[in-house]
């Protein structure tokens, strides 16, 4: 993987919103950024608030929905895009790039880069694939709020925002050949992936594809970017083979994530756990560049 040295450091235009460094963080939330248990980011502030202040561009890659997300992002005073679902979609305010970006829609004040299939597609394709196979799954499209709730350790306003779903169905799976019904829905053209607590459907899209699509808008600007990707499970592996430095951010059991360490030998792993490492990892990057936490 490249490494970023201080003879690499890049100014921008005057008023764009690329960073002085050309660095670009991109980073899972829960076990991350966010307590895995608490879903707090107090320990990982510090560093977040420096990036705020370098204007280091923040962009939040999550399988959380739509209004998760944005209720963070706005939390947190960020202006960059986020990717929202695992991919699904790509969320920016207007005028954020210079270049119009051709194929996008509108929600709210964002632009918006769909890249995810509907989840009505996702849950009709889970239910038949399940019933073929005989495995027992449940999934969001069939669960109650207050299932939910539990599940995550949500309180209900936010268990309802995770329901939220568009592009992503997490699912759990109880009794039944769960490989055998995974490899059905792979050769179907679908993607199954592991999170923190659930496995999630997504059509041909994940965090690495989404993340690339917008490495590109921000090379548009002809200039060198150099991004840096974070995550904790093998969820992130995506993400976390497509940037130019990715971290492994340590679990909440002490453990990293095992797919993630044999899929990427040599990966850089924090020592710390969850938004702790989260901040040591930052530390770090900064370190390089000549920067410090202040």
């Amino acid at each position: 993987m490249s490494s970023l040295a201080r003879g690499d450091l890049i100014r921008p235009r005057e008023g764009e919103p690329l960073s002085p460094s050309g660095l670009l963080v991109i980073t899972d939330l829960d076990g991350s950024l966010l307590d895995q248990a608490t879903y707090s980011y107090e320990a990982s502030y510090p560093a977040i608030r420096e990036l705020l202040s370098r204007e280091i561009p923040l962009i939040l890659c999550s399988s959380k929905t739509y209004s998760e997300v944005v209720r963070l992002w706005r939390e947190l005073n960020l202006r960059d895009p986020f990717i929202v679902e695992n991919g699904g979609a790509i969320f920016f305010s207007e005028r954020y790039f210079p270049l119009a970006v051709k194929g996008t829609g509108r929600k709210d004040e964002f632009e918006v880069i769909e890249l995810g299939t509907n989840v009505s597609i996702l849950r009709a394709v889970l239910m038949e694939t399940a019933r073929e196979y005989r495995v027992q799954v449940k999934f969001f499209g069939t669960m109650s709020l207050d299932a939910v709730s539990v599940l995550t350790g949500l309180p209900r306003d936010d268990a309802a925002r995770a329901m939220q779903r568009a592009y992503d169905e997490p699912f759990l799976v109880g009794e039944g050949d769960c490989e055998a019904l995974f490899a059905a829905l792979r050769a179907k053209g679908f993607i199954v992936s592991q999170g923190d607590r659930f496995f999630h459907l997504t059509g041909n899209h994940d965090k690495g594809k989404a993340a690339q699509v917008l490495v590109r808008l921000y090379r548009q600007r002809g200039r060198q970017v150099f991004n840096v990707g974070l995550g904790n499970s093998a969820n992130d592996l995506p993400l976390l083979r497509e940037v130019d430095r990715a971290i492994l951010i340590r679990r909440s059991d002490g453990s990293w994530d095992a797919e993630v360490t044999a899929s990427i030998p040599g990966i850089q792993r924090t020592e710390a756990i969850g938004p702790h490492g989260w901040r040591e990892a930052m530390e770090k990057v900064l370190t390089e560049v000549g920067w410090r936490l202040r």
